[in-house]
C-alpha cells in the first residue's frame, strides 16, 4: 500500500485497501495507526540498529539526530526465540502538486519519522544494515498488517536495491516531525554499495524494468518490474530475459532471486546463447557458480556447436575452464569445426587456460576439422611460449 501524506490521512488513495485501512486506523493501538498514515514519495533510511530486547525495555524514544549521529551496525542474524529492539530513522519526501492561479506547483515536504519496534524480529535475518544505508538505496513501497494467528505486526518494505525487508513486532513508537529538504539530501551523499556499477553497456537503460533490474543487481527494482511482467520475458529490442542480463553482469544474488521465481535456466536469447554460455563468455565466476549448482545444462551447445567448457577455452577463461570441468563437464567435447578443448585453449593465445586444460584427461593429438592439431596450432602463434608449454608436457 502507498501511505497517506504525513499530517493527514486520504483513505481514496489505496488502490482497492480503503477496508484495510480504516481497519488499522480503528482497530490498530495507537502507534501502529499513526504508522499507516506516514506516505512518501521516495525514502531513505537514515539510522538503523538493534539491541537485546531486555536492555532498555521501559526506555522512552530516543532522537539519534539529535547527536548528529549515525548509526551504521549491521543487524545481527536472530530468529523468533530472540527478539531484539529495532531503533530506525526514516527521512521521507512527499511530492505535493497544489493547483494555484499560475498553474500546477509541485513542492516537496520532507519529514523525518522516528521508529522503535519493540520485539521484533527481521526477515531475512542476516540484512545487511551497510546496504539498507547505502547513499543509492531507498524505499519504494511500503506495507503494513496484523499477522495472522499472533498479537504482532509487520511492516514490509521493498528497499531498492538490496530486495523486500520486514521487520515483525508487538509494539511501536512512532514520532514524525517536518525536517529541510537538506536532510533527505545529504543522506544521498552516503558511499553507495556498487549496486549500479559497472554497467558499460548503454542500451541497459532503455531495456525493459525486469532486464533493467536484473542488470543493476536491483532486487528492489525486480519486485516492482514483477507486477507487470512474467520472469522469462524477453526484452523484444535486446533479446534479453532478466536471467540473461544477471548472468551477463555477473548478479549472483539476483540469478538467485530470479531461479526462485521460476526462471528457466535453459532459456535462449535471441542468439541461441543460456545465462551458462553468457557468464561464460563474460568471465562472470559468482555468476557461473549459481548456474552450475542450480543444475544449467553443462553440454548445451550454442548456435555453432560449441559447448560450454570448449566457449570459455577459446575465450582464455582458465578460470571457468577449471570450474566447468571440475562440475562434470565434458572436456572432450568438441565445438565448432571440430576444435577441441586443447586446440580452443591454444587458440585464445593465453598460457594459463593452456595449462588448465593440459591437466585435464585431453587427447592432445587429437586433430580439427581441418587436420590441425594444437601443436600445429600453436605454432601460427607469434608468441612461443606456448608451443614451449605443449613441448614440456610431451615429454613428462
Amino acid at each position: 500500500m502507498n501511505w497517506p501524506s504525513v499530517g493527514y490521512v486520504s483513505l481514496e488513495d489505496f488502490d482497492g485497501q480503503p477496508e484495510h485501512i480504516a481497519r488499522l486506523l480503528v482497530d490498530a493501538p495507537p502507534p501502529v495507526a499513526a504508522l499507516a498514515t506516514v506516505r512518501w514519495t521516495d525514502a531513505r533510511v537514515a539510522t538503523l540498529r538493534s539491541e537485546a530486547a531486555h536492555r532498555h525495555a521501559s526506555d522512552a524514544p530516543t532522537d539519534a539526530a539529535d547527536d548528529g549521529t549515525t548509526d551504521t551496525t549491521a543487524i545481527p542474524g536472530h530468529g523468533l526465540p530472540d527478539p531484539v529492539v529495532v531503533h530506525a530513522e526514516v527521512v521521507v519526501r512527499n511530492d505535493e502538486v497544489l493547483d494555484t492561479a499560475d498553474g500546477l506547483w509541485r513542492r516537496w515536504n520532507h519529514a523525518r519519522v522516528t521508529l522503535r519496534f519493540d520485539d521484533a524480529v527481521i526477515d531475512p535475518p542476516d540484512v545487511d544494515a551497510g546496504a539498507v544505508l547505502a547513499g543509492d538505496a531507498h524505499i519504494a513501497r511500503g506495507e503494513l498488517d496484523h499477522v495472522t494467528g499472533a498479537d504482532a505486526w509487520e511492516l514490509r518494505l521493498l528497499v531498492s536495491p538490496v530486495g523486500e525487508v520486514a521487520i515483525r513486532f508487538r509494539d511501536a513508537q512512532v514520532s514524525v516531525r517536518s525536517v529541510d529538504e537538506s536532510d533527505y539530501d545529504v543522506l544521498g551523499d552516503r558511499p553507495t554499495r556498487g549496486w549500479h556499477g559497472p554497467v558499460p553497456d548503454g542500451w541497459v537503460e532503455w531495456a525493459t524494468e525486469g532486464v533493467r533490474a536484473a542488470a543493476y543487481g536491483d532486487l528492489g527494482g525486480l519486485h516492482l518490474a514483477d507486477d507487470a511482467s512474467d520472469v522469462d520475458d524477453v526484452d523484444p529490442r535486446w533479446g534479453f530475459a532478466p536471467l540473461h542480463a544477471a548472468a551477463w553482469f555477473d548478479r549472483p544474488e539476483m540469478l538467485e532471486e530470479l531461479l526462485r521465481r521460476g526462471a528457466t535456466l535453459a532459456l535462449v536469447d535471441s542468439e541461441g546463447r543460456t545465462p551458462l554460455t553468457l557468464a561464460v563468455d563474460r568471465d562472470a565466476r559468482r555468476a557461473l557458480r549459481v548456474l552450475i549448482a542450480a543444475g544449467a545444462d553443462l553440454e548445451a551447445r550454442d548456435s555453432d556447436g560449441t559447448t560450454p567448457v570448449v566457449r570459455a577455452a577459446w575465450g582464455g577463461h582458465a578460470e571457468v575452464v577449471r570450474a566447468l570441468a571440475a562440475a562434470g563437464a565434458d572436456v572432450r567435447a568438441r565445438g565448432s569445426r571440430g576444435a577441441t578443448l586443447l586446440i580452443a585453449a591454444v587458440d585464445s593465445a593465453d598460457v594459463d587456460t593452456v595449462r588448465a586444460v593440459l591437466a585435464l584427461d585431453v587427447d592432445r593429438a587429437a586433430e580439427d576439422d581441418e587436420g590441425s592439431t594444437a601443436a600445429d596450432r600453436a605454432g601460427l602463434l607469434r608468441d612461443g611460449a606456448i608451443t614451449a608449454l605443449l613441448a614440456a608436457d610431451a615429454t613428462d
